[in-house]
């Protein structure tokens, strides 16, 4: 098949980096792939260093108005004929209802993958335009079990969903082969680790003011990568606590699994989650992950398994598990195992593309 692979964003997320992980792990099934997006700077670096053919797609503007939308979809559709494409994948809400009127039109099968729940609860009135999609023949994904209940309650009137899980495998990472990491040195202390866009969503800020004094009395470190708008509130509140020397900010980064390599407990304490990549990205890694008990988490972490889930919200509980974790290096170690083990049987790419070509083969021209 010759597959499009669609985004809309201009971000570094989950899903920008699972969309690169499905197009190589199509290919190296033998199939063909082009991705297309709006000159997102990440998706074109991804796709030069790994050889994934691209285009930029020239009507931005009318995509940036719902006057014009629809002439977008159309034009848009025309441009997936014109490179023969037998099947579009678009990924997030604007992409999949950015174009399933001109795929409809053009009798292009369409698949369309929801990895959040936000974008969709930003504004009333989306369930009813996924309900369109999926009228023009749009057959939707969720990425958790979670999600789908979700968008069945929501969407009015629902077709079917189908739920696929992201994937990672460790040997195929970008970040596999990266130099050690070694910017910061750790010596002896125990190293926290979160991963992720850093906005109020995610509580990165929160997780910094319930784990400050714990930092302070324990040979521990606290790494934040990735950046956004909470960057500068973050960096102020280490200031103040005096914790420049424990907790530090390392911004987007391309070596990410080699960062991970380095820690011993992966958190994560957003307000919402589709499935995370950064989880299963740490669980490959080989970290137990203590988790926020949102979205698809639960079905990523096992409870006193592979980590700890606590409720949202639930500071006191969630600096419980830190504890327990930073004094038992045994629990880490087979908590940490078990990850890899989930991460390895259940959350693989190779897993995540032979499901995708499941549905491709059934909706396919």
């Amino acid at each position: 098949m010759k597959i499009a692979q669609f985004i809309d964003s201009d971000d570094i997320g989950g899903a920008e980096s699972m969309l690169i992980s499905l197009s190589q792990a199509l290919i190296a099934q033998g199939h063909d792939v082009i991705v297309f997006h709006f000159d997102n700077q990440y998706i074109n670096d991804a796709c030069q260093k790994h050889g994934l053919p691209q285009v930029s797609i020239p009507y931005k503007k009318l995509y940036s108005s719902v006057v014009t939308i629809f002439l977008f979809s159309i034009l848009f559709s025309r441009l997936l004929r014109h490179y023969d494409i037998n099947i579009l994948h678009s990924h997030l809400y604007g992409s999949i209802t950015g174009a399933f009127l001109g795929t409809y039109l053009y009798k292009i099968p369409h698949i369309g993958t929801l990895h959040d729940l936000y974008m969709v609860q930003e504004r009333t009135g989306r369930g009813a335009m996924l309900r369109l999609a999926q009228a023009a023949n749009t057959q939707l994904i969720s990425v958790s079990n979670d999600m789908q209940r979700f968008y069945e309650n929501y969407i009015p009137f629902a077709k079917e969903l189908h739920t696929i899980y992201n994937g990672f495998d460790l040997e195929n990472s970008t970040t596999a082969q990266d130099k050690p990491f070694t910017e910061i040195d750790k010596s002896t202390a125990v190293r926290i680790i979160t991963v992720g866009r850093l906005i109020s969503l995610k509580q990165q800020y929160q997780q910094l003011c319930a784990l400050s004094d714990i930092i302070r009395n324990n040979d521990l470190q606290l790494l934040f990568v990735g950046d956004g708008p909470e960057f500068k509130a973050i960096q102020e509140k280490i200031n103040q606590e005096n914790l420049n020397d424990k907790v530090f900010l390392l911004g987007e980064r391309k070596d990410v699994h080699a960062i991970l390599k380095t820690a011993d407990i992966f958190i994560l304490a957003s307000q919402s989650e589709g499935l995370s990549c950064s989880i299963i990205e740490a669980m490959a890694s080989g970290l137990p992950a203590i988790v926020s008990d949102v979205g698809g988490n639960r079905e990523l972490i096992i409870n006193n398994v592979n980590g700890y889930i606590f409720p949202l919200n639930d500071t006191d509980t969630f600096r419980s598990q830190v504890k327990e974790l930073i004094h038992s290096p045994e629990k880490r170690k087979e908590m940490g195992a078990e990850s890899k083990k989930i991460a390895q049987t259940t959350f693989s790419t190779t897993t995540m593309a032979e499901k995708y070509i499941n549905i491709y083969n059934k909706y396919k021209k």
